[in-house]
């Protein structure tokens, strides 16, 4: 009997083993999916400081006399921003003379900058964008008094060493010095071809070297003929800024 016994234990654990390799679990594998679709963004992007053009730190630029500038657009290719060029007042002369615009002030810093401007593009589709300037007319008296020169004839507009800069990484477009703007004439500023400028973009005339200490910049000037007349009173012209997408072709 003792014999029997011992016998029987080896033949309880064989059966034990066979049954844990009967009942071991199968490893499966199955995919899911996660997804997430975007469209055009919109919405107004407020400016940005031109030498660190994070979208997420805005700034508060002032017009020339302290007055706010108007919004800008609300959509997903927009103008957000244009320095307002001030000149400053001075001495009537017969000779020629250039005038240097004021660097851009803000209302939440002492902090002077090149003056800009803004572009972004949220569409999504990197098609390229081109930005105009056209001076809507010469520089024209303010005041409607009984002054004899209503306009400052000759006076240009000089903008040079325009520089691009963003936050992003995207490819830069593509800018050029101003030689002198004609009253009434479109005159390009920045051309983004086909896979550039997606994002938010400044173009800014100079950089801090070029603002002196006298809170002006040496890239924005004002070129006024001697011979031209002048009263003595301000003078004023707009600046109409234009942005569009690029043409596309048409099928045939």
């Amino acid at each position: 009997m003792k014999k029997i016994r011992w016998l029987s234990i080896p033949l309880i654990l064989m059966t034990l083993g066979l049954e844990i390799r009967v009942n071991a679990a199968e490893v499966q594998s199955y995919n899911s999916q996660g997804i997430v679709g975007f469209g055009p963004g919109s919405g107004i992007q407020p400016p940005v400081n031109p030498n660190k053009p994070d979208p997420t730190l805005p700034v508060f630029p002032q017009n020339p006399h302290g007055s706010k500038p108007n919004p800008g657009g609300n959509g997903s290719l927009t103008i957000d921003f244009a320095s307002s060029f001030d000149f400053g007042n001075h001495k009537i002369s017969n000779k020629d003379q250039t005038y240097l615009a004021k660097a851009q002030k803000y209302f939440d810093s002492e902090v002077l900058t090149p003056n800009y401007v803004q572009i972004t593009d949220r569409r999504g589709t990197f098609a390229g964008w081109n930005l105009k300037v056209v001076e809507k007319t010469q520089f024209t008296q303010i005041d409607s008094g009984p002054q004899k020169y209503k306009v400052l004839i000759g006076a240009i507009i000089n903008l040079k060493s325009s520089e691009t800069a963003s936050f992003t990484n995207e490819k830069s477009p593509k800018t050029q010095t101003i030689s002198g703007l004609i009253p009434g004439v479109e005159t390009q500023v920045t051309l983004a071809s086909t896979g550039e400028g997606a994002g938010t973009w400044v173009i800014r005339w100079g950089n801090d070297s070029m603002v002196t200490e006298d809170g002006l910049t040496t890239a924005v000037s004002l070129f006024v003929p001697g011979d031209t007349p002048k009263d003595a009173t301000a003078y004023t012209t707009t600046l109409n800024w234009i942005l569009s997408d690029l043409p596309t072709n048409a099928p045939n």
